[in-house]
């Protein structure tokens, strides 16, 4: 008997939607075990807690996270919990905190929306996007609201993230009529402008902004017509790259002035204050056609695209400080606590992040801390290189307070957590490839 043609086809399929069935569990599994973490870590009545936005996280001296990490009804999270979490997960302590708060939320507060979401009636990624929106409610109110989102069971897998927010808005205007007004309130108070940068395009920025709508009515309209002035004086660029280069031009107000009202016909963008940035190049890199610059903060691209940059935006010229090459393997010590300037910056080089296993903050903003502990009575030459590392404020403080130690390998940071287990973490250097050694 011939084999059904269509049978290996139907197979993938079999197994594609048993790995989906696997993978749904894997979360669940993944969620449960973080439950159990965030219960076998309760917050002793009257210590700090865990919670958003604050960087005393691991504090004991009643310094404690303002808003915790799920809401009312939720049991409250040592203020430590996270951080080892993160550091088994290789990831950032705000993942942890996102995880155990996002657990949380649904099974003491959600708890129909917990259980359908174990029986796979909807994605482990939904249900905690929907329980992000429930943090701000009382108990009455996401209970309630739990139960306008799991009424059909049936069709809460097609119930989208916009449907689920509709529908936990009212149930919080059902607890709390006078909640609309301060709703605008708190939508005015998130307006603000954000840039947020993609590292595979460093050439480019996005740029995000929540305004008054009348104020963002203004704004596309004065966008609208500086491209219009733009295209008059001969910029063949389509629509869309010319309304960009005009929010470029409304960084000099006065130029964009100039330009509307016909004192200027000369659309290039003006130096409007300094452009600060930190740039590593090779002297081969200066020489060569395709040569590459790396900026910090924002990644590798062309010699040719950064020269566009300092040529298009320069009014008198551009100021550049050039820095001596660093050996990042030298290890001359100083007799103080203090590093010098060139210590600090071969430290920031060496290390593009904070050293802890998985922190993502940045060197430059981070503490540089004594690897071990620095001793005024103790021998001289303590404060060099070798032991040097930048840690961000947050990991500084659990060095210090939260019995959390670690020691410099080849490359690599071992780190001792208070239940002794062993983390490590591997941070990379940001000095370009042909200054490594």
């Amino acid at each position: 008997m011939e084999p059904h043609p269509h049978l290996p086809k139907r197979q993938v399929l079999d197994v594609l939607v048993a790995a989906r069935a696997e993978e749904h569990e894997a979360q669940v599994r993944q969620l449960r075990l973080a439950l159990e973490w965030a219960l076998l870590h309760p917050a002793a009545e009257g210590a700090s807690y865990a919670g958003w936005g604050d960087d005393g996280l691991v504090l004991g001296d009643g310094v404690g996270g303002p808003l915790p990490l799920a809401g009312g009804g939720a049991p409250l999270v040592a203020a430590a919990a996270p951080l080892e979490l993160a550091a088994a997960l290789g990831r950032p302590v705000e993942h942890a905190q996102q995880l155990l708060g996002d657990t949380l939320e649904l099974a003491f507060r959600l708890p129909r929306l917990w259980e359908l979401m174990c029986a796979g009636h909807i994605p482990v990624w939904r249900a905690r996007a929907i329980s992000r929106e429930t943090r701000d409610l009382s108990l009455d109110a996401a209970l309630h609201a739990d139960r306008l989102l799991c009424a059909v069971p049936d069709q809460l897998d097609q119930l989208s993230t916009a449907g689920a927010a509709r529908l936990v808005h009212e149930a919080r205007l059902h607890a709390d009529p006078d909640r609309a007004h301060a709703d605008e309130e708190a939508a005015a108070a998130r307006r603000g402008v954000w840039l947020q940068r993609d590292g595979r395009a460093p050439g480019v920025t996005d740029l995000h902004l929540t305004l008054d709508t009348p104020d963002a009515i203004a704004f596309d309209h004065t966008v609208g017509r500086l491209a219009g002035e733009l295209k008059e004086l001969g910029d063949t660029d389509a629509l869309d790259v010319r309304r960009a280069k005009a929010v470029g031009v409304l960084a000099d107000p006065q130029h964009a002035l100039d330009l509307m009202t016909g004192e200027t016909t000369d659309a290039r963008p003006r130096a409007a204050g300094t452009l600060d940035l930190s740039v590593h190049l090779t002297p081969s890199d200066l020489a060569d056609d395709q040569g590459v610059a790396v900026i910090e903060r924002l990644g590798a691209l062309s010699t040719d695209l950064f020269a566009g940059w300092l040529a298009r935006h320069a009014v008198d010229g551009v100021a550049v400080r050039v820095r001596p090459v660093i050996d990042l393997d030298a290890d001359h010590a100083v007799d103080r606590h203090d590093p010098t300037p060139a210590m600090r910056e071969q430290a920031i080089l060496r290390e593009a992040t904070c050293v802890f296993p998985g922190c993502t903050r940045d060197s430059r903003s981070c503490d540089l801390d004594h690897i071990a502990a620095y001793d005024p009575s103790g021998p001289p030459d303590q404060t060099r290189p070798s032991n040097l590392a930048p840690l961000c404020r947050r990991h500084h403080r659990a060095k210090t307070h939260a019995g959390w130690s670690y020691a410099r390998r080849d490359g690599t940071y071992d780190w001792l957590s208070p239940q002794g287990k062993t983390y490590t973490g591997v941070p990379v250097r940001r000095a370009p490839l042909a200054t490594w050694r």
